[in-house]
């Protein structure tokens, strides 16, 4: 059965990412959480996340994720299929298609995992 909680919590990740709002984002997990992607290695804990983070979204000009679909595939447990588009500060193009599973516990971000199509 969908939690419509779940959705909403990992949905307004995806719509605070767009806005590029780090602040609000951080709000979203806790020192427990954690973070896994091909592309940017594995972070523990809000702090190193957001280490993470905040240099990967100031490399961009332009940077948005597309959702393809969205579906919660298990009890608080979300899957994007997204394309994130974007313009690279040195003026680099990008379009890289992927999946983003996230998963909720208690109203907070215990884990996201980013993998490449």
């Amino acid at each position: 059965m969908m939690n419509n909680n779940t959705l909403k919590v990992a949905k307004k990740y995806f719509d605070l990412a767009n806005k590029g709002d780090l602040k609000e984002i951080e709000q979203m997990f806790t020192d427990r959480s954690t973070y896994s992607s091909q592309n940017t290695g594995v972070f523990f804990g809000t702090k190193q996340i957001m280490v993470m983070m905040k240099p990967f979204f100031n490399s961009f000009k332009t940077l948005r994720w597309d959702i393809n679909n969205v579906k919660e595939v298990s009890e608080g447990i979300v899957l994007f299929d997204f394309t994130l588009i974007g313009e690279k500060t040195s003026g680099e193009k990008i379009s890289i298609e992927g999946l983003e599973y996230i998963i909720v516990y208690e109203n907070k971000i215990q884990h996201i995992d980013v993998r490449n199509k």
